[in-house]
């Protein structure tokens, strides 16, 4: 029938998609923003380093502008809470994240 795959086939989706459902893109995004979380608390509570020294760490590691870096920090920010009220070791950020280098330096 004439138009049916332009007006039905494509405006009408044949199979229901489930809500909620992440993309390999979305995943790797997560996984990103708890690797910068580890690492923001690394440098600001365990080196003690200031909040723009520790942007600029994490500048540096992910290759992301202040401004994302900000945000993603915002969206995790129960995770960082939660590694300070546990005062999680750097043996146990080792633990999870082993290819990371968490040696303190001092300065």
């Amino acid at each position: 029938m004439r138009g049916k795959r332009k007006l039905f086939n494509e405006l009408i989706p044949t199979n229901t998609v489930t809500g909620g459902v992440k993309s390999k893109r979305d995943t790797g995004l997560d996984k990103t923003r708890d690797k910068m979380a580890y690492r923001y608390y690394f440098h600001s509570y365990i080196c003690r380093k200031r909040y723009d020294d520790c942007l600029v760490e994490l500048y540096n590691e992910f290759d992301k502008q202040t401004n994302t870096i900000i945000k993603n920090l915002d969206l995790r920010y129960d995770l960082i809470k939660q590694l300070i009220n546990n005062k999680t070791t750097t043996a146990a950020l080792k633990k999870k994240y082993p290819y990371y280098n968490w040696s303190v330096k001092l300065a």
